[in-house]
């Protein structure tokens, strides 16, 4: 009988196995689809030989493991004993009972800490994807492009190019406005650069102030909508030969110069063209607002914009704000780029939209991945107290047929069924609660943004669900114990 009972085990260990395998692979799949950021070797994940033979023994020793107990404890049971117990309606002792609900009440705490972490992750998520990154992603192509040496060792050739170029993308129909940048926010692409001001007091090159540097064309804040809070913008008229100019950012002004006001205050950077030319910097003329640079989880750092025919680069990316869907544009984007050089290479053709989006890939796997957790685990709760409830209403039977015919209404038997599995889920979500409350603030609370580990209402709402889940899994079961024929009921014993 042993050996009956723990090979029933093992198959049902193997084949829940091999379904959940099989469920693994497409998971995985989907998983790397999404393509965050950060995580090292991405594509060489897979469910390979060795996880296949782990998972399978793994499941195969948990049906054995699981079904070993049962199955002696059916072996040393007395034949008088269980006359008796059969005599009362119930074919298992109170102690089966009460380990079927011990572990209906650890799948439901083990269900409530992995929701609360979803919830914690899916509230700071939320709050994450909707800061402002301080400019306008919507119906914005960009593309990058390296001007090579050869063609373009000179800066005059540099902002030629430039000069070509720009305008024929604005004319592109659907284009709205042309801009470039030396790089682009969210881009992980920063340079940062010591500065020195005008009229301040030399210090040692280790205290130097610093700030990120970017080169812009003159109508790239007016195209990724980068408002201007004081002063002036770039003009065509900022161009060699005249004074140079620069633009700050807000946070730049608040840090650097606190109790002054920054515009016509005259920035030197640590970086020029070479020998006996001028270090860049110019005259501040203009304050624009803030954008994120790091991520949109990161403070805004200081940025110093200098107008591109001044400072010419032979890196930029180019953004195209258009009246059309973005990706309309690409090819004849790429044609306007031949138009201007047959031989120039179109790089990191994308929305900025995608580019907001790639910076928050890393928070959103690991929000997918722990809901998906979550939600696995939600379902084995459900299960549980659905099978638990089902059994337990099989062998109360007669105890339910007894009590309908002595004029027991449906509606106490249903209440009688329900009452039991919201027990089973107060017990298990308040004992989930605690544990989840100390996971959280040790495990979860420096991975969350603008949300709290003991988030209340995120408790409260996960555990809601549970409760709902519960109830809704009880129902089945409730129903059948309502429908139970008094006299086919005793017939049956």
């Amino acid at each position: 009988m042993v050996r009956q009972l723990l090979t029933e085990s093992a198959i049902l260990g193997a084949a829940g196995g091999a379904f959940g395998l099989l469920l693994g692979i497409w998971g995985v799949d989907a998983l790397i689809s999404l393509e965050p950021q950060g995580i090292p070797r991405l594509s060489e994940i897979r469910i390979d030989t060795a996880v296949a033979s782990f998972t399978m023994a793994l499941s195969i020793a948990t049906g054995l493991l699981f079904g070993l107990v049962p199955a002696f404890h059916s072996t040393s049971t007395s034949l008088s004993g269980a006359l008796k117990e059969a005599g009362r309606g119930a074919l298992t002792t109170r102690g089966g009972a009460r380990m079927r609900d011990a572990l209906v009440i650890a799948e439901m705490a083990l269900a409530v800490v992995l929701l609360a972490g979803a919830g914690l992750f899916i509230r700071s998520f939320t709050k994450l994807a909707s800061v402002d990154p301080g400019f306008h992603a919507a119906q914005a192509l960009t593309f990058e492009l390296l001007l090579p040496d050869s063609r373009y060792e000179q800066e005059t050739q540099q902002v030629g190019f430039f000069d070509q170029l720009l305008p024929r993308l604005r004319a592109i129909p659907g284009v709205q406005s042309a801009g470039a940048a030396m790089s682009l926010p969210l881009s992980g692409s920063a340079f940062v650069l010591t500065f020195e001001v005008a009229g301040r007091p030399p210090v040692a090159p280790s205290q130097q102030p610093a700030m990120q540097i970017r080169v812009a064309t003159t109508d790239y804040f007016q195209t990724i909508g980068i408002p201007l809070k004081r002063g002036r913008s770039f003009t065509d008229d900022d161009r060699p030969g005249l004074p140079a100019v620069v633009l700050i950012t807000e946070s730049a002004a608040r840090q650097y110069f606190p109790n002054e006001d920054p515009i016509g205050k005259k920035i030197t950077l640590g970086w020029g063209r070479g020998k006996g030319k001028p270090r860049a910097g110019g005259e501040v003329v203009g304050i624009v607002s803030d954008v994120k640079e790091a991520g949109l989880d990161e403070a805004e750092p200081p940025q110093l914009y200098m107008p591109y025919r001044q400072w010419p680069v032979q890196s930029m990316s180019v953004v195209l704000k258009t009246l059309v869907p973005p990706a309309t544009v690409a090819d004849a984007a790429r044609r306007a780029v031949y138009a201007t050089d047959s031989n120039m290479p179109v790089a990191n053709v994308r929305t900025l939209e995608q580019i907001v989006a790639r910076s928050i890939s890393q928070p959103r796997f690991y929000t997918t991945l722990l809901a998906v957790f979550a939600g696995v685990a939600l379902l084995l709760a459900a299960i549980g107290i659905f099978g638990v409830l089902s059994y337990a209403v099989a062998q109360r039977t007669r105890e339910i047929g007894i009590r309908m015919a002595l004029g027991a209404q449906a509606r106490a038997v249903l209440g009688l069924v329900v009452r039991q599995a919201l027990l089973l889920a107060a017990a298990g979500v308040g004992i989930g609660v605690i544990l989840a409350l100390g996971l959280s603030r040790s495990l979860v609370s420096k991975m969350l943004f603008s949300t709290s580990p003991h988030d209340a209402a995120t408790f409260v709402s996960m555990a809601a669900l549970l409760g709902a889940v519960a109830l809704v899994a009880s129902y089945i079961p409730a129903r059948r114990a309502t429908r139970v024929d008094p006299i086919v009921a005793l017939r049956s014993e």
